[in-house]
């Protein structure tokens, strides 16, 4: 009996002194890491600033864990300078051998290190990796396929968009967002129209998320084949609905009779969207359609036609309160009281500042 506990004391003991072993060796390995970076930082940040303006003929060497540091150095300095830049820190990496350390790097069984080296090699414009990097594209991890689709424009954006066109309508692990963001790196006309192409060949359950982000690349060249593709075809409640709500970011007249068309559609949510855009674009003679509104059996759809008649243009207090005296059913005071005071909210808001700007002296040189 003692000899167990002699030996479960030992093991205990020989566990510890392995735990307190490996904690020290990976507080050295990091001191370590932190180390080489401050080293690398120190000496080459200096010299990405310099080769901006003139080419440095001799560069320091790198080990290779130096020059993995100086990979994430150099792509966040690429990241934070203009285009007009690149052609000089691009040179500098080729000369320091930075795109054969990515190309091997590429190949690495850690994944933040195959990130590195594709973001490395989009930055470098190198066409030797095309199909490496094509086929990374369907990987299935999210940020690795990304990354390879932004290294793909990078280097050939006309090439890549049709690569990239059915991915983006299929990939439920790419952010909209973040595809809006990686595609207006080819121009925002281009960006808008690819988008909505994307949308209309992709998945049902992406299409929408992608148009709703439509309005961000600032174009409204897609609006045109989006369009077309709702007058052709008959498109699910969603898409209608992201299509209202990219008309109405737009503001473009030319959709009001379809925006108008489906204050009136079977889905309540597509009233919704409805009733937003119209209040951002409708005209005088919309008054009564979003006054119409106001008997919905969905409570959104009432609130949303509230609040767009509050938006229009041609909306005055006095015609707020003639209405509110007017019509006297439950679901229209519902609306038009908190209307009626966010109204006079606002327009007593935009008084004062037009006081105040009135009132403030102008500065003066002195």
């Amino acid at each position: 009996m003692l000899g167990f506990w002699y030996v479960s004391a030992l093991s205990i003991g020989c566990m510890i002194f392995l735990l307190v072993a490996c904690i020290l060796l990976f507080r050295m390995n990091r001191s370590i890491k932190d180390q080489r970076q401050r080293q690398v930082t120190a000496q080459w940040l200096p010299l990405l600033e310099h080769c901006l303006s003139s080419p440095i003929e001799v560069l320091p060497r790198l080990t290779r864990p130096e020059h993995t540091v100086f990979l994430h150095l150099w792509n966040d300095f690429c990241a934070s300078k203009s285009d007009s830049m690149a052609p000089h820190l691009i040179h500098m990496a080729r000369q320091a051998g930075s795109d054969h350390v990515a190309k091997d790097l590429l190949h690495s069984r850690f994944l933040r290190r195959r990130i590195l080296a594709v973001a490395t090699l989009g930055r470098l414009r190198d066409r030797s990796v095309w199909d490496e990097i094509s086929a990374l594209m369907t990987h299935s991890n999210s940020f690795l396929a990304f990354q390879a689709a932004q290294t793909l424009l990078l280097i050939d954006a006309d090439a890549a968009l049709p690569l990239l066109i059915p991915l983006i309508g299929r990939r439920t692990d790419w952010s909209p967002l973040k595809v809006a963001s990686m595609l207006s790196t080819v121009g925002h006309d281009l960006a808008s129209a690819t988008m909505v192409q994307a949308a209309i060949q992709g998945d049902p359950l992406v299409s929408p998320r992608l148009i709703r982000h439509l309005p961000i690349t600032q174009s409204p060249h897609g609006l045109s084949r989006l369009r077309q593709f709702l007058h052709d075809q008959s498109s699910s409640g969603d898409m209608l609905a992201a299509s209202l709500f990219a008309f109405g970011e737009f503001r473009d007249s030319t959709d009001l009779p379809v925006i108008r068309q489906h204050l009136s559609n079977p889905a309540w949510y597509v009233r919704v969207q409805a009733a937003t855009a119209l209040g951002k674009m409708g005209t005088h003679d919309d008054e009564a359609r979003l006054i119409a509104l106001f008997s919905d059996e969905q409570w959104w759809v009432r609130y949303r036609a509230g609040e767009a008649l509050g938006s229009l243009k041609s909306m005055t207090e006095e015609k707020l309160e003639l209405l509110q005296e007017t019509l006297s059913t439950p679901e229209a005071q519902e609306i038009l009281a908190p209307v009626l005071a966010k109204f006079r909210a606002r327009h007593a808001r935009q008084a004062i500042q037009s006081t105040a700007s009135r009132v403030l002296p102008t500065p003066t040189g002195g």
